[in-house]
C-alpha cells in the first residue's frame, strides 16, 4: 500500500503547468494543470486537492482530468475533495470516471465526495464538465452522498453564498443529488444562525419569526446566484436530482434525468429559475416547486413516471407543496407552458397536485399560469393532506390539453378563488364536476363529456363553453350563458 500511496503522490509531481494562450491581456493569469487518472487501485484524494489547491493559488484556471479512474474514498469530515473558486474541472467525457469507493462502509449522514467549497467557506466561478461521477449511494447504503453540491451549513457561512456555478455535460450516477445548493433547513427562522428544529417549532409561535426566515432581507440579499445545470444525463439518484435552494437566478436545462426518486426542484424562497427541455423519469416525484419559490418558469419538459413504480402510488409529475416545517408559505408567479406530463401508469393519474404539509402553519399557492401544455391525466387543483391550511388563487389554467379529469373541492374543504380555466381541449369523457366557488370556467371544449355544477358550490360564471351534452347546474348564483351542445354528426 505504501508503494500505491508514493505511486499516487509522485503524479502530481506529472502535472503539466501550461499558458491557455499566448495572447492574454497582461494582468491576467491562465493556468491549468493536468492531471493523470490514478487507477481503480490507487485513491485519488490527494491528487486532485492538490491540483485543485495550485489552479486557485495561481489565479484560477482549469484542472484537466486524464481519462481512467479517480476513486476517492470517504473522510472522516464532511466531503472528500473541495472545489473552490475560479476552477475549471474538465474531464474526457464519459471516459473520465470519479468516484465513491463502493467498498466504503454504510453511514447515515450526508457526505460529498466533491464539493462546491465547504460549509464554512463559499467558492465562486466552477465550471464542472466533460466527466463521469458514481456517487455508489444505494451500495454504501444510508442514502447520504451527493453529487456535485454547494451546502452552506455552518452558523457563520448563512449569509453567504456560491455564484457562477455551471455542470455541464456530465454523466452523474447514484447519488443523493446529481448538483445543487443550499443552505440549512432548520435556519428559516433567524438568518444569522442554525437553530434546531425543537426551537424553530417554538419560535413559531412568534409572528415577526416566523415571516422572517428565507424573505428576511439579509438573506434574500445572500442567495446562490447563477446556477446552470444543462446538458447532462442523470440517473438512479434520489431526493430531487438537482436542488436549486435560496437561489437568485438558475437554469436546469437539456438534462435526461431517468429512475431518478425526484426530479428538479427549487425550494426556500428560490427565484428566477427556469427548469426548461429537461426529459425526467421519476420514481416518485417529478418537477417540484416547492416552499416560498416564486418568479419560476417551467417550460418545455416531458415528465412521466417510470415504467416499474406502484400503480397505487400518487406519484405527479408536478407538485407544488411546503416543507414539513412549521411556517407560513408562499408559491407564487410561476409558469408552466408546453410541457408534457403524462402519468398512465397508475390508478390516479396524477399530473399536477398541491400539498401543505401537515406541519406547515398555511400555505398560498397564487399567481400560477399553467398554459400550452398536455396534461395526460388528472390535474388535481386541491390539497388532499392539509386544505384547511391551503389557499389556491389567482389560477389560469388556459389552451392545455388535458386527457384526464381537473379536480376541485368545495369551498369549506379548501379555499380556492379567481381560478381561471379558459380555452382548453378536455377529452376526458363523461361528466366533469365543478365543486368550488369563484370560478370562471370559459371557452372550453368538452370533447367527450360535460360539466356539473356541484350542489353548495356558489358563484361561477360558466360560459361560451361547448360540450358534448348539456351542462347541469346544482349550484348557487351560477351565471352560465353562450355554452352550445356539439350536435352529433354521422362518421363517414
Amino acid at each position: 500500500m505504501n508503494i500505491l500511496r508514493t505511486a499516487a503522490l509522485g503524479l502530481i509531481l506529472c502535472l503539466e503547468a501550461f499558458a491557455q494562450g499566448p495572447s492574454a491581456p497582461a494582468g491576467e493569469t491562465a493556468f491549468g494543470l493536468r492531471v493523470p487518472a490514478p487507477g481503480a487501485d490507487v485513491f485519488a484524494d490527494e491528487v486532485l486537492q492538490q491540483a485543485i489547491d495550485k489552479v486557485a493559488a495561481a489565479g484560477g484556471g482549469t484542472v484537466i482530468l486524464g481519462a481512467g479512474d479517480f476513486k476517492l474514498s470517504r473522510h472522516a469530515d464532511d466531503e472528500t475533495v473541495i472545489i473552490k473558486s475560479n476552477i475549471t474541472l474538465r474531464g474526457q467525457g464519459h471516459a473520465t470516471h470519479i468516484y465513491l469507493d463502493p467498498k466504503t462502509p454504510p453511514n447515515e449522514l450526508r457526505y460529498f465526495p466533491m464539493r462546491i467549497g465547504s460549509a464554512k467557506v463559499p467558492a465562486h466561478n466552477v465550471v464542472i464538465e466533460h466527466l463521469r461521477y458514481t456517487g455508489h449511494d444505494k451500495a454504501i447504503g444510508g442514502g447520504s452522498i451527493m453529487g456535485f453540491n454547494a451546502r452552506l451549513d455552518e452558523k457563520e457561512s448563512l449569509l453567504l453564498s456560491c455564484d457562477n456555478i455551471t455542470v455541464r455535460h456530465c454523466w452523474i450516477y447514484d447519488a443523493k443529488q446529481a448538483a445543487g445548493c443550499t443552505k440549512a433547513a432548520t435556519a428559516m427562522y433567524l438568518a444569522k444562525y442554525v437553530i434546531p428544529a425543537e426551537e424553530a417549532k417554538e419560535a413559531a409561535v412568534d409572528p415577526e419569526k416566523v415571516r422572517t426566515g428565507y424573505f428576511d432581507a439579509d438573506r434574500m440579499a445572500t442567495q446562490f446566484k447563477n446556477w446552470q445545470v444543462y446538458n447532462n444525463y442523470i440517473e438512479t439518484c434520489g431526493n430531487k436530482a438537482v436542488e436549486l435552494a435560496e437561489c437568485n437566478g438558475g437554469l436546469i436545462a437539456d438534462n435526461h434525468i431517468v429512475n431518478v426518486v425526484d426530479g428538479p426542484q427549487v425550494i426556500f424562497g428560490s427565484r428566477n429559475v427556469q427548469i426548461r427541455d429537461n426529459i425526467v423519469h421519476f420514481t416518485r416525484t417529478g418537477i417540484n416547486i416547492t416552499e416560498g419559490s416564486h418568479h419560476i418558469r417551467v417550460s418545455g419538459n416531458h415528465v412521466e413516471p417510470m415504467p416499474e413504480v406502484s400503480k397505487k402510488a400518487v406519484l405527479p409529475c408536478l407538485i407544488f407543496r411546503t416543507e414539513p416545517l412549521p411556517l407560513h408559505s408562499k408559491i407564487s408567479h410561476v409558469v408552466v407552458t408546453g410541457n408534457i406530463f403524462r402519468n398512465q401508469h397508475t390508478h390516479g393519474k396524477c399530473t399536477v397536485r398541491f400539498v401543505t404539509r401537515p406541519e406547515a402553519l398555511s400555505c398560498v399557492y397564487e399567481g400560477i399560469a399553467l398554459s400550452g401544455n398536455v396534461f395526460d391525466g388528472d390535474v388535481q387543483v386541491y390539497d388532499l393532506r392539509a386544505a384547511g391550511r391551503t389557499t389556491v388563487q389567482d389560477i389560469v389554467f388556459a389552451d392545455n390539453v388535458c386527457e384526464g379529469a381537473l379536480l376541485s373541492e368545495p369551498q369549506e374543504a379548501m379555499t380556492s378563488s379567481h381560478i381561471v380555466v379558459r380555452g382548453n381541449l378536455l377529452r376526458q369523457p363523461g361528466t366533469m364536476t365543478l365543486k368550488a366557488n369563484n370560478w370562471i370556467w370559459t371557452g372550453n371544449t368538452h370533447v367527450n363529456g360535460t360539466l356539473e355544477i356541484a350542489a353548495g358550490a356558489k358563484s361561477n360564471i360558466i360560459r361560451d363553453n361547448v360540450t358534448a351534452s348539456p351542462v347541469t347546474d346544482k349550484g348557487m348564483d351560477t351565471v352560465l350563458t353562450g355554452n352550445v351542445v356539439m350536435k352529433k354528426t354521422d362518421t363517414p
